[in-house]
Formats: C-alpha cells, structure tokens, sequence
C-alpha cells in the first residue's frame, strides 16, 4: 500500500516564520539608555586619562631628578648636578682646557642644563615633555644632534657655543630646526634657575631636603594670584581644571607631591610670627638670602662673569 504524508497542516502549507522587529519607541528607549550611560562613563573615562597622565608625570619628573642624582655622584667633593657653567669652563690664559678654568656663569640657562643631560644620556628627551602638556610652544625635541658632544673642540652638548659663549636665543632651545614659528620649548618642566648664589651652592647637589622644591610643572608667572594674570596662565590646562592650577612636584629627596597651590606644605616660612612668608616656588620670596625654592624655565642668561641676568619663561 502506497504511503502517504500528511500535511501539518490542513491547507497543506508548512509553517512560515514570522520577525518582529525594533518599534520605534523600542528603538528611541535603547538610544536614550545608551546616551545616559555614555553621560555617566565618559567623565569618568577622562577623570581616569588625566590621574594616569598626572602619574605618569610625575614618574618622569622624578626619573630626571634621579638622572641628576647619577651624574651628582661623579663629583665626589660637591656632589652638584649638572650645570652647564662647570662643564664647559672659561680659557685657562685664553686657551681651553677640558675640566679647569672658572664656571662660565653665562651658560647655566636651563636650555644648556637639559641639552648637556641629554647629551650624558642621563635620559631621553621624550621625558621633558609632560603627558599632559597643553601649549603649543612646547614640543619633544625628535632632532637632538649626540655627535655636537665633542670636548676636543670646546663642544659638550648639542647647541653648546665653544669659546666662552652664551647660552643662545630663545627659540632654538635644543637648536631645533622645522619645528615653526611658535616653538620656543623642549621642555614642560620649571627647574631651580642656576645663577651662582647661595640657594645653588646649598641646594643643586645631593642636599637630601625635603623641604626644597627642586623640579616641578611649571606654573604661573612669579607665584602671582592676580586674576588677570592666573586666571589667563596656559599653566592652568596642565593638570588642573581650567580655573585652578595644579601640579607635580619634586623635592631634593627624590619625593613628590600632588599640589593645588604655589605654597606647598612642608616647606620652610621666612621671617618670623604673624610676618613669616609662606614659600611660594614661583617666587623669589627670599631673595637676599636665597634659601627659598624656586623653579622656572630659564631659557636665556644674559651678561658676563659673576654679573649675570636670568631670563624666566612661563606659559
């Protein structure tokens, strides 16, 4: 007997599948879900971007205080860190001679001190830029020439001028060549200036203070708290929130501190009583003496000997 198969269904046609799809009012629910939850994460995401480039920044900060440690240890008497003045001395009866003669004050601007570290490898110059930078002058130095390092010839760093010269102009901070009109800085770090006083003689060595700032994020020019002047200081963008500066710090004992102001805790007061002065590092506040912190960018040295001007830049 011949077989036969029987439909599922009486009208003999098999079962069609049927999709439904979003409705509108689904599909405007998902979307507004999804916009809440990015409301909600993506501050959240940029808090956590600027804690990580705050760490990072203030890892590279001490790496370069511990570079000039190193090198401090190859002067066995004063234990100074690197200072252009010394490396590249005045002639000896006009005649040069590699390690003798008097400091050549005219070079100590911080453009020769970082050039002279880079060319002793002490580190690379990728760690002077801060991961959070924000000016448009300031930019890593790609073109950093290692074979100007030659003593023979009265040149120990790239950008070094041999016989007695000074510490160049303001652009060419690692002699830096295609990097635009606006570029004035390779690095994003304010540093002790290095004129020959007491806070250099006292401070940039291995002194082990704790209560000396000796590296940091650069910050408003001269400490100053008027509102036209911080409130339009590019310094601000670095760490803080636009409208408060805020900044790593690095102390001569290789600590470092998150600070919201320009007078750390910590720190020594001048004078005495209801007249002590907060050390402000932005400020040259003690000036006669020079035991105060202080850190700037000093890109130009200007005069001869012992009578020299230092030449701060800020944003």
């Amino acid at each position: 007997m011949p077989s036969s198969t029987q439909s599922p269904h009486s009208n003999g046609n098999k079962m069609k599948s049927h999709r439904r799809g979003f409705t509108l009012v689904e599909l405007l629910v998902v979307m507004a879900i999804i916009a809440l939850l990015l409301g909600i994460l993506l501050p959240a995401l940029a808090r956590a971007r600027k804690n990580a480039q705050q760490v990072k920044c203030a890892t590279q900060l001490k790496e370069l205080h511990k570079g000039l440690l190193t090198e401090s240890n190859n002067d066995s008497q004063q234990q100074r860190y690197v200072m252009p003045g010394e490396i590249n001395r005045l002639p000896v009866n006009s005649v040069n001679v590699i390690g003798r003669g008097d400091f050549n004050e005219a070079k100590n601007s911080h453009q020769n001190m970082w050039s002279a570290c880079i060319a002793k490898n002490l580190f690379s110059p990728a760690v002077l830029i801060s991961p959070a930078e924000t000016s448009s002058k300031v930019g890593q130095c790609t073109n950093y020439n290692f074979g100007a390092y030659k003593p023979a010839i009265d040149s120990f760093w790239d950008g070094d001028i041999p016989d007695g010269g000074g510490s160049g102009g303001l652009v060419n901070f690692f002699k830096i060549q295609g990097q635009g009109a606006n570029f004035q800085s390779a690095t994003s770090y304010a540093t002790m200036p290095l004129p020959n006083n007491e806070r250099r003689r006292r401070e940039w060595r291995q002194s082990g203070n704790s209560k000396f700032v000796v590296l940091g994020n650069r910050g408003v020019a001269n400490g100053s708290s008027e509102p036209n002047v911080y409130g339009a200081s590019e310094t601000l963008r670095i760490h803080g929130d636009v409208n408060q500066w805020e900044g790593n710090m690095v102390r001569n004992d290789n600590s470092t501190s998150f600070e919201r102001t320009f007078t750390p805790e910590g720190l020594d007061r001048f004078g005495t009583g209801n007249a002590a002065v907060l050390d402000n590092i932005f400020l040259a506040d003690n000036g006669a003496n020079n035991r105060d912190s202080l850190i700037q960018i000093v890109t130009q040295v200007t005069g001869t000997g012992t009578n020299t001007v230092h030449v701060a830049s800020w944003d």
